[in-house]
């Protein structure tokens, strides 16, 4: 295909489109490899009709059925460009930083990486996380302690409905816990193009979340270096997460709750080894420990089940549905507020 044309699949396979491994069919599949090509179906309008799913790596999404009666639009988009560093003033102090501009289609631990080659800090606890790059912002997506929210300084769009081109800064995407703007529903029409983002070129690690620490700790680390931290975090996610591409996963599928203060004090009463982290709207509680604490780590019914070694990540072993892995989630939701009184949300987006 070259980058002057899109040609229309009918009845795409998205099993590798799809880190659950699903056998999806989709009525139409667009992969965009250019702005010219993109805007020459917008002016065709020939997203005007249909439903639209503007779709990554499928790292996030979980499809509710084996068809999907709509178009699939997926970047292809690629390119990297890093600007020169400046100053800014951050709580009063001085920091420098440098903006990178990254097209949506890349590959985010690709990304990672090339930002820790280049010696610039604030994604690296998100190391190794599958996905793309214009997916990181609609979910934005977190772990170790750290959101990507804190170092997307604006994100470039074209609105599907009429080729306009849109820039949301940080503070237009309203980013919350695996959350933003683009996830509502009047929002979804604009095709994320690229992303800038805003990193430091100083040390400024993040070590408290997790077991990061002692992970260097036992490594004889005692001044870690950016290099240093990712390679950390990778062995620890290998350690307790299934292989992408080898077991179907999403990766965390279900939000950690935040309960009120009086609740977690009750309940830490009764569980008094109960992992918690404190914050500005209550008392953030894992999944993980909320479902393996109900007896679901290692289960497995069918070509599905709860991975043993993470309860927070549900599996698909091969040759199952989408309605099997619904069906577990059900199940173990029911479970977990009928043993804690607590409800946990689904982290993947279901389609």
């Amino acid at each position: 295909m070259n980058s002057n044309q899109t040609s229309v699949v009918s009845h795409q396979q998205l099993r590798v489109y799809n880190t659950m491994g699903f056998d999806v069919v989709a009525k139409h599949f667009y992969e965009i490899n250019s702005l010219i090509e993109l805007d020459d179906l917008i002016e065709k309008n020939i997203f005007k009709d249909d439903k639209i799913l503007i779709l990554g790596g499928g790292s996030n999404i979980l499809f509710s059925d084996e068809y999907f009666d709509g178009t699939i639009i997926h970047s292809n988009l690629k390119g990297k460009t890093i600007f020169d560093s400046q100053q800014s003033t951050d709580n009063g102090q001085q920091s420098s930083f440098t903006t990178v501009r990254c097209m949506s289609g890349e590959v985010w631990k690709d990304f990672v990486d090339f930002t820790i080659k280049n010696n610039l800090y604030g994604l690296e606890n998100l190391v190794d996380i599958p996905g793309s790059v214009g997916a990181s912002p609609v979910q934005n997506i977190g772990a170790y302690g750290v959101e990507v929210k804190d170092c997307i300084d604006c994100v470039y769009t074209i609105d599907l409905s009429n080729g306009n081109r849109v820039l949301f800064n940080n503070e237009d995407c309203h980013f919350a816990y695996r959350d933003s703007i683009f996830k509502r529903e009047e929002n979804k029409k604009y095709f994320i193009v690229a992303v800038d983002f805003k990193l430091k070129t100083k040390s400024e690690l993040k070590l408290e979340y997790g077991n990061i620490k002692t992970y260097l700790e036992n490594n004889g680390i005692v001044s870690p270096t950016l290099s240093d931290v990712a390679n950390a975090i990778k062995t620890i996610r290998a350690e307790k997460l299934p292989e992408v591409g080898v077991v179907g996963s999403v990766g965390s599928f279900f939000q950690n709750p935040i309960v009120e203060f009086k609740v977690f004090q009750r309940l830490k009463e009764t569980y008094p080894d109960m992992p918690s982290y404190p914050n500005d709207k209550g008392v953030k509680i894992p999944a993980g420990w909320l479902i393996d604490k109900a007896g679901w780590k290692g289960h497995k019914e069918n070509h599905v089940g709860v991975w043993d070694k993470q309860a927070l990540v549900l599996v698909h072993y091969g040759g199952g549905t989408p309605k099997e892995i619904l069906n577990l989630m059900k199940k173990i939701q029911d479970s977990v507020f009928e043993k804690f009184g607590i409800e946990i949300k689904p982290e993947v987006n279901i389609i």
